[in-house]
């Protein structure tokens, strides 16, 4: 039998009254707070729009791409301008990065522009007006199928799209705030993708390593670049991410698979049995379908490929994270917690609300719930940390 109502009743079914408790729950945000960022966004924007006509000799339309790209091709002349379809030159964002990285000013200044008018919209605006009148807080809508390997989406707002590494990420994180009395707990799985890639690849030198609780970030610079390896990088997408020139990239490349051959294995099996059966499995049998895996588009072949090696690892950690979702307020309950709320998931993160009180004895169930979530169903020869940070918001949790 094919096992195929397995991975539901396991993982996604229990996780629906938790969800629909998570959505009905909701997350304080801090209206003025976004209300003042609504307000730098737009200063900012001005000032880049001002910078960006300079540049261009004349005002337009920066949000048009049409305008923009006779501006940058046709005007300025700038190299690498191809036409579509529709007889308009293509801005999106890898030709404006492209241009930025060739030391093109206003190219760089269109990207910050775009992503602050993205941001705007789609957060400092946007969750002014989603806040319910009634509870004064935002309820966010998951989806338990809307993303392919198995990890949960969500809409109005789109929790998983808030940048994290920007400066500007940290502001919108700022605004979601706790109820006084209370503090934001943020659980974090430390480095989880590598430490399942290290288990499903059976990589000796990486599991010892995160048995003994070494910084794999620290070892060395090499082994930074290990995920974008694993994920089947080209020498030139190495080379240009670390800036050096190709055929150092590609030494970096042989040296790190001759030191790990088992993520060589690895991908080389993964891809062998996704073109005969058309899927790949997650460690708890949760399947993916590929259906261009053997197309004879090389493109659309090489995307497969590279979600394929990638779908196995991505979607276990989803379900792993899943399944700590499923756990935990029971688990918490049991520990007489029952104040604590958990209010958002976003990638390897699950965050909380609770009386300040709490938070000792809650970190520990937390904790617990999470390192322990693959088992018993799955045992992992590698240990889950979990980072577990608190503050007045979000982003002071981290």
């Amino acid at each position: 039998p094919e096992q195929a109502t397995r991975i539901y009743q396991m993982v996604d079914r229990p996780l629906v009254p938790v969800i629909a408790g998570m959505e009905g729950t909701g997350v304080l945000v801090d209206r003025e707070e976004l209300a003042r960022l609504s307000k730098s966004f737009a200063e900012e924007m001005e000032k880049l729009e001002k910078q960006i006509h300079e540049l261009a000799g004349e005002p337009f339309s920066i949000g048009s791409p049409k305008q923009l790209g006779e501006i940058l091709f046709g005007k300025l002349g700038l190299k690498g301008g191809k036409k579509g379809k529709s007889g308009q030159y293509s801005t999106d964002v890898t030709v404006l990065e492209r241009l930025a990285g060739d030391g093109e000013p206003i190219a760089q200044k269109v990207v910050d522009w775009r992503q602050l008018a993205k941001l705007k919209s789609t957060y400092t605006d946007a969750l002014q007006e989603q806040i319910n009148p009634k509870t004064g807080r935002v309820h966010t809508s998951y989806s338990l199928s809307g993303a392919q390997t198995g990890r949960l989406s969500s809409t109005e707002p789109n929790l998983q799209n808030i940048p994290i590494r920007t400066e500007i990420g940290r502001q919108i994180r700022q605004a979601f705030v706790a109820a006084p009395g209370n503090v934001i707990l943020a659980a974090d799985y430390s480095q989880i993708e590598l430490r399942l890639a290290a288990h499903i690849a059976d990589v000796a030198t990486l599991k010892e390593a995160f048995a003994n609780g070494e910084d794999i970030h620290n070892r060395t610079a090499r082994e930074l670049i290990n995920f974008a390896i694993l994920y089947g990088i080209s020498r030139w997408g190495l080379a240009k991410r670390l800036e050096v020139d190709p055929d150092e990239a590609q030494a970096m490349i042989d040296t790190y698979f001759e030191r790990f051959p088992g993520i060589n294995q690895y991908i080389s099996t993964t891809l062998q049995s996704v073109r005969e059966t058309g899927y790949t499995e997650t460690l708890f049998g949760r399947k993916t379908w590929f259906e261009r895996i053997k197309s004879p588009n090389q493109a659309e072949r090489q995307g497969s490929e590279r979600a394929a090696i990638n779908a196995p690892i991505q979607g276990t950690s989803a379900d792993i994270i899943k399944r700590a979702m499923a756990r935990m307020l029971p688990a918490l309950a049991e520990a007489g917690l029952g104040e604590v709320k958990m209010l958002m998931q976003v990638h390897d993160e699950l965050v909380f609300e609770l009386p300040v009180g709490d938070v000792a004895a809650a970190s520990e169930v937390i904790r617990s719930v999470m390192s322990g979530a693959a088992e018993p169903a799955v045992k992992l020869s590698v240990p889950l940390d979990v980072d577990i940070g608190t503050g007045k918001s979000w982003d002071e949790a981290h």
